[in-house]
Protein backbone atom coordinates (compact mmCIF):
# COMPACT_ATOMS: atom_id res chain seq x y z
CA UNK A 1 0.00 0.00 0.00
CA UNK A 2 3.01 2.69 0.54
CA UNK A 3 3.02 3.11 -3.49
CA UNK A 4 -0.68 3.47 -3.93
CA UNK A 5 -0.12 5.93 -1.39
CA UNK A 6 1.94 8.00 -2.62
CA UNK A 7 0.25 8.01 -6.06
CA UNK A 8 -2.84 8.88 -4.33
CA UNK A 9 -2.15 11.08 -1.50
CA UNK A 10 1.54 12.14 -1.92
CA UNK A 11 4.29 11.58 0.59
CA UNK A 12 3.16 12.97 3.13
CA UNK A 13 4.79 15.84 6.05
CA UNK A 14 8.31 15.21 6.47
CA UNK A 15 9.22 14.72 10.10
CA UNK A 16 11.63 17.34 10.96
CA UNK A 17 13.16 18.44 14.56
CA UNK A 18 12.71 22.53 13.70
CA UNK A 19 14.48 23.13 17.35
CA UNK A 20 17.37 21.06 16.49
CA UNK A 21 17.59 22.26 12.93
CA UNK A 22 17.80 25.70 14.09
CA UNK A 23 21.47 26.56 15.97
CA UNK A 24 20.55 28.82 17.98
CA UNK A 25 18.62 26.53 20.33
CA UNK A 26 20.69 24.05 19.99
CA UNK A 27 23.34 26.67 21.59
CA UNK A 28 21.22 28.12 24.05
CA UNK A 29 20.72 24.76 25.24
CA UNK A 30 24.23 24.51 25.38
CA UNK A 31 24.98 27.28 27.12
CA UNK A 32 22.30 26.81 29.48
CA UNK A 33 23.50 23.54 30.98
CA UNK A 34 27.49 24.74 30.88
CA UNK A 35 29.31 25.51 34.15
CA UNK A 36 31.06 28.65 32.88
CA UNK A 37 29.26 30.02 29.42
CA UNK A 38 30.07 32.93 27.99
CA UNK A 39 27.96 35.44 29.12
CA UNK A 40 28.66 37.84 26.17
CA UNK A 41 27.70 35.14 23.57
CA UNK A 42 24.70 33.95 25.42
CA UNK A 43 23.00 37.34 25.25
CA UNK A 44 23.86 37.69 21.79
CA UNK A 45 21.76 34.78 21.04
CA UNK A 46 18.89 35.77 23.39
CA UNK A 47 18.89 38.67 21.24
CA UNK A 48 18.90 37.55 18.10
CA UNK A 49 16.13 34.73 19.01
CA UNK A 50 14.05 37.40 21.18
CA UNK A 51 14.47 39.76 17.64
CA UNK A 52 13.11 36.92 15.29
CA UNK A 53 9.22 38.03 14.71
CA UNK A 54 8.25 34.34 13.83
CA UNK A 55 5.73 33.14 16.79
CA UNK A 56 8.05 30.39 19.20
CA UNK A 57 6.64 26.96 19.53
CA UNK A 58 6.52 26.04 23.37
CA UNK A 59 9.48 24.25 23.18
CA UNK A 60 11.42 26.83 22.08
CA UNK A 61 9.66 28.77 24.21
CA UNK A 62 11.02 26.68 27.18
CA UNK A 63 14.37 26.70 26.08
CA UNK A 64 14.07 30.65 25.28
CA UNK A 65 12.82 31.07 29.30
CA UNK A 66 15.44 28.57 30.83
CA UNK A 67 17.92 30.72 29.02
CA UNK A 68 17.36 33.88 30.24
CA UNK A 69 16.67 32.69 33.75
CA UNK A 70 20.10 31.32 33.66
CA UNK A 71 21.36 34.38 32.29
CA UNK A 72 19.55 36.47 34.71
CA UNK A 73 21.01 34.19 37.54
CA UNK A 74 24.85 35.01 36.28
CA UNK A 75 25.05 38.83 35.40
CA UNK A 76 21.98 39.64 37.81
CA UNK A 77 20.51 41.84 34.66
CA UNK A 78 17.09 41.35 34.15
CA UNK A 79 16.25 39.97 30.57
CA UNK A 80 13.80 37.81 29.12
CA UNK A 81 9.57 37.98 29.58
CA UNK A 82 9.66 40.08 32.39
CA UNK A 83 11.03 43.15 30.16
CA UNK A 84 8.60 41.87 27.19
CA UNK A 85 11.21 40.47 25.14
CA UNK A 86 9.81 37.37 24.21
Amino acid sequence: MGLARELTMGKGRPRRNGIAANPDYAALRHLTRADNPDTDLMRTILDRVGANPARMRFKEGAIYIEACQRYRGLTGEDYGPRLGTY
